[in-house]
């Protein structure tokens, strides 16, 4: 089945203080490494980059020299830029959606994903929670713990049919989601979660920034295969 990549690099990185998506990381733009991880899992015809409109040409920038990449812009929410990439995706039948600031993802995860969900319709990469989970109120005060059977801690990618992506987006109207499982749950559907990697770590504040970092100069952590294009 033909499937599309779709890497969402149009938030607002807020909380970073910095645009994560082009700081660098290891010598490389941290969007560079998912990209290049993209084209390494070698199961995707296309990958579209949605960015904001203010970044549109420093991301091209970072794709420059490489195939079948196409860059477009994103909406004011990450749901909106999600139906974006599905209306940019052409007759894809399968889309795999990732977020730009998980830059260790491993191809084989995106491959993993995109078999299962030509098979069962949906995967979505995550891992179960192994900590303890307590609820706290507004001071910050332990409330109940939470029974962790059953959770888990969803990550990027998330594979979908194009078909349960079109009826997710008939059913949301305007609302938004956290990502594109819960819209999809949300039109009473079901998802498939899938093991993903403890490594797949999404950059949301500087802290975890200079902790990506130092994954990488300490050569835990390294870019797949070839050479990133410069």
């Amino acid at each position: 089945m033909p499937a599309v990549l779709a890497i969402l690099a149009a938030g607002s990185s807020s909380r970073a203080g910095v645009d994560k998506v082009l700081a660098d990381l290891g010598g490389h733009p941290v969007l560079g490494w998912s990209l290049q991880a993209g084209q390494v899992a070698g199961c995707f015809r296309e990958i579209i980059i949605v960015a904001p409109p203010v970044n549109l040409a420093a991301v091209l920038a970072v794709t420059r020299g490489r195939e079948s990449v196409r860059v477009i812009a994103g909406g004011a929410t990450r749901t909106a830029s999600s139906w974006a990439a599905l209306d940019a995706a052409g007759d894809a039948e399968v889309i795999a959606v990732h977020d730009a600031a998980r830059p260790f993802v491993p191809p084989s995860l995106f491959q993993r994903c995109v078999e299962i969900a030509e098979r069962d319709g949906s995967a979505i990469a995550g891992l179960p929670l192994a900590d303890t989970v307590r609820r706290a109120n507004e001071a910050g005060a332990a409330r109940e713990e939470i029974e962790r059977e059953g959770l888990w801690a969803a990550q990027t990618p998330q594979v979908f049919r194009r078909g349960l992506l079109e009826k997710a987006r008939a059913a949301a109207g305007d609302r938004s989601f956290s990502d594109d499982a819960a819209a999809v749950v949300a039109a009473g559907l079901s998802v498939k979660m899938v093991p993903g990697e403890r490594r797949n770590l999404k950059i949301t504040t500087l802290e975890d920034l200079g902790y990506a970092r130092e994954l990488v100069a300490k050569g835990l952590v390294g870019l797949p295969a070839w050479q990133v294009a410069r």
